[in-house]
């Protein structure tokens, strides 16, 4: 596995990320605070630079995933991977409607809501 990350892994996470990338099927049962977040993502980048994937939707928790969006995301995902990241919001304006609907009619996108998040090459 030759990937270039923008935050070093620990020890744990490296081993986590190098049982799965290559797998259809994984899970990652890890504590909580073990950087779950951050082998996932880097999971994902891997995945989207070697065009396994152009996509994905992350759901979490109604007190975790802006966290996702605020932070996980920008902090690990590495740059050169170009994004457009969605928050999705139960009451959505117009214009945030209009937002999500693009997502879905781009051709190369990695989408992450709530869930919401996208990658655009």
């Amino acid at each position: 596995m030759h990937f270039k990350f923008k935050t070093k892994p620990f020890a744990h996470q490296l081993k986590a990320l190098e049982m799965s990338w290559d797998k259809k099927v994984f899970a990652y049962f890890m504590e909580m605070g073990t950087g779950k977040s951050k082998v996932l993502i880097d999971n994902m980048s891997i995945l989207y630079d070697k065009g396994l994937i152009n996509g994905a939707l992350i759901i979490a928790p109604k007190g975790v995933y802006k966290n996702w969006f605020d932070s996980e995301i920008p902090t690990h995902m590495p740059d050169h991977i170009e994004k457009k990241m969605v928050l999705w919001e139960s009451t959505a304006s117009k214009s945030k409607e209009k937002e999500l609907s693009i997502l879905f009619s781009l051709s190369a996108c990695l989408i992450i809501t709530h869930f919401c998040f996208i990658i655009l090459k």
